[in-house]
């Protein structure tokens, strides 16, 4: 009886070490949807054009004028100080971890000192010194603006634009290559490999043709890129340099790009996707364009071939991901038409090749 009560009390044990192990991993689990669901789904901060002035004046010292700014889940301003020097003052979504921030911040001033050529944003300090402040749960930063029309202003831009397009994104990741930051754990809307979010959300996507588009794009991501995992590198990218956030000098020339909001740790492989996805919506033949754009990044950061292969595949879920979302955010905030602004376009590229088939299709 001893025996058995002291071989009970020994099971018992084990037994509550395993569901307390099980209930800490269904935790972290669900916290990390949380932290994930909880941006995406909050809507941005409601600051006006006059508290973006008095918080300058207060936090900065200076006298601007204001302009509201373009934004999907953040409030951004652009501030012209008396002196024409001009800033943009970003306030983060009341949902938004501080350590995302940070990271931002710690990535720019990274690529700054890795390679001053490289046009980024820099962060301004306030006068007490700080890179980030809070005001009513937001948090603040205000950064250098950089000058320059946008790529998706060309209309049909030459080879030699791509090229400079695809070297910029290789240079940007040649540094990246160098930059480490506490893992955050972050389970990110935007890295490629989270499809789960792309299943659990497909059903607010209303039309059933639309959805088996998704479905078969996410089919292939499985049998594509999820067996050959372990040749595609990672470290940290930019993730969203589309020619909506890439800038051109006055000599029609590269020059530098904005928008860090949505770096990751994922795939290398993925700075090129997102920036083929975004590039070649609109287009019925993009082989020429894609090439163009791929040559240059190989020029600077050669890629595995199994990375090349990857690009097609990683394109066309990025672009899954663009249309889910925004059919998602659309039923929460239908006022905010930025939501939806390549979501026609993401469509027309996926339909484009639903039918296609993608072992044939040669990107380099």
């Amino acid at each position: 009886m001893k025996i058995g009560s002291c071989f009970s009390k020994k099971y018992v044990r084990e037994f509550d070490t395993i569901v307390s192990i099980y209930e800490a991993l269904l935790a972290l689990l669900f916290f990390g949807n949380l932290i994930l669901m909880s941006v995406i789904s909050s809507p941005p901060s409601r600051f006006s054009s006059h508290e973006a002035q008095q918080i300058a004046k207060t936090l900065y010292g200076f006298e601007v004028s204001v302009k509201v700014l373009d934004s999907e889940r953040d409030q951004n301003f652009y501030l012209k100080r008396e002196d024409g020097k001009e800033f943009v003052l970003k306030i983060s979504n009341p949902a938004e971890d501080v350590e995302l921030i940070n990271l931002q911040v710690a990535s720019l001033k990274h690529i700054a000192n890795f390679d001053s050529s490289m046009q980024v944003p820099r962060t301004i300090k306030t006068l007490k010194g700080k890179f980030i402040s809070q005001n009513n749960g937001c948090f603040i930063r205000l950064q250098s603006f950089l000058a320059g029309r946008f790529i998706k202003d060309v209309e049909n831009p030459e080879p030699f634009l791509l090229e400079e397009f695809g070297a910029f994104l290789g240079k940007l990741d040649v540094a990246f290559r160098e930059f480490s930051y506490p893992d955050l754990k972050r389970k990110w809307i935007w890295d490629v490999r989270n499809i789960d979010f792309l299943k659990s959300h497909l059903d607010y996507i209303e039309s059933e043709s639309d959805k088996a588009v998704v479905s078969h794009f996410i089919a292939n991501y499985h049998l594509k890129i999820v067996p050959n995992e372990k040749y595609l590198r990672t470290q940290y990218i930019h993730n969203d340099g589309n020619d909506h956030n890439v800038l051109l000098n006055d000599n029609g020339h590269i020059s530098g790009v904005i928008d860090f909001g949505d770096m990751a740790h994922t795939f290398l492989a993925s700075e090129l996707a997102v920036a083929i996805t975004y590039l070649i919506l609109e287009e019925a033949e993009p082989e020429t364009k894609i090439k163009s754009v791929v040559q240059g990044f190989q020029s600077v950061y050669p890629l595995r071939d199994e990375e090349i292969d990857s690009l097609i595949h990683l394109a066309l879920i990025r672009a899954c991901f663009t249309v889910v979302t925004a059919n998602y955010r659309k039923k929460l905030f239908p006022e905010n038409k930025y939501i939806s602004v390549t979501e026609p376009y993401a469509w027309k590229f996926l339909k484009n090749f639903a039918d296609k088939e993608l072992s044939n299709f040669k990107i380099y």
